[in-house]
């Protein structure tokens, strides 16, 4: 301590800079404290774990509840595996109207209709199965141009559902109302098209337009003909008819002809040619009725016409026929013959004569 200065005063800082010299025996008694830190409690550092935790939980929900599954009452299910590591495979087969059920993480499953379901061809564009206005054409054995409107009803043989997947619902995205639209062009039309044709090249048009019998023998061609091309084309019997059940037999699907219609040239002459075949029928009636009739179908004609007279004559009397065409004849007792070439005298008994004037 420097002898000038006073007992309890603090050292003054040295010129130089440096510290200034504590007294001896201890700290500085006096003058401010410097903060203390503050130490962190063990329980802060025990609720970050907890938070990150619920913060994964929250991005994994949409994962989560995605996995949890079930099926509408008429659509069924394929599920295949396929997560991150994983390869691709098959699972299994969900019926329609199941409950809820863990499908996996990052699983697929693809739902196809399991109802009944139609393909229309339709010149109304709010009836068809496509847009606009529709028809299937097709020609007949004398050439000429046939359009036809048509129904076909069908459901998806759910027997052989992981072949059809595999096959066609990948190729088309059959399992989105778009890719099955798709899909139905490219396989059931095409073979109702063909089916046409090949039924409607055995027909004149006269026979197709003039006989319900015809539109129903090429209409029941045309369902078995489908159902042939249809497992020869796509190698299994995809499609069944509307009795179909899983399980069952799968039968041919049903097919209807709405209606036929023909150029409107060809249809002018054609009520033409059956308006001159009725008339030439009628014709041919009336000769053969008046064949039949004979000479006194002839004699009531002309009667008729007033070109014959028609008297009835008494019984038991002679009746004299005047030469001069008198309008009534006259009776005698006599049956002698008249000498004279002016009068006939007959005699009768309940008959009629007739004299042409």
């Amino acid at each position: 301590m420097a002898d000038d200065q006073q007992p309890g005063a603090r050292p003054e800082a040295d010129a130089l800079g440096a510290a200034p010299t504590l007294p001896a025996g201890g700290r500085e008694s006096s003058g401010p404290r410097r903060p203390r830190r503050e130490r962190t409690s063990p329980r802060r550092w025990g609720l970050i774990p907890l938070i990150i935790v619920i913060v994964l939980v929250l991005a994994a929900a949409p994962t989560l509840l995605s996995s949890v599954r079930k099926t509408p009452r008429n659509r069924v299910g394929i599920s295949y595996g396929g997560g991150p590591i994983e390869g691709v495979h098959f699972q299994r087969i969900i019926q329609p109207g199941s409950g809820l059920f863990v499908n996996g993480l990052f699983d697929s499953l693809y739902l196809y209709p399991s109802d009944q379901q139609n393909y229309i061809v339709s010149k109304t564009p709010s009836q068809g199965s496509t847009n606009g206005s529709d028809s299937i054409t097709a020609p007949t054995e004398d050439r000429v141009q046939v359009q036809y409107q048509v129904a076909a009803f069908f459901k998806l043989n759910i027997d052989r559902l992981r072949s059809f997947h595999e096959q066609l619902g990948l190729k088309y995205s059959a399992y989105t109302t778009a890719g099955w639209n798709n899909m139905l062009q490219d396989t059931l039309r095409q073979q109702m098209e063909s089916a046409i044709q090949q039924e409607t090249r055995r027909y004149t048009v006269d026979e197709l337009f003039g006989s319900s019998k015809v539109l129903t023998d090429i209409q029941t061609a045309v369902r078995k003909t489908i159902a042939v091309q249809l497992k020869e084309s796509l190698g299994q019997e995809y499609f069944c008819g509307p009795d179909y059940f899983p399980g069952g037999k799968c039968n041919p699907i049903t097919f209807f002809i709405k209606r036929i219609d023909i150029p409107m040239s060809v249809s002018s002459a054609y009520e033409a040619v059956q308006a001159n075949k009725k008339q030439a029928e009628a014709v041919d009636a009336i000769a053969e009725a008046l064949k039949n009739a004979g000479p006194e179908y002839t004699k009531l004609q002309a009667i008729n016409s007033g070109k014959v007279t028609f008297w009835i004559l008494p019984d038991g009397q002679d009746v004299v026929v005047p030469a001069n065409g008198s309008s009534s004849p006259s009776s005698t007792p006599s049956s002698t013959p008249s000498s004279s070439g002016g009068s006939t005298t007959t005699s009768s008994s309940s008959t009629t004569t007739t004299t042409t004037r």
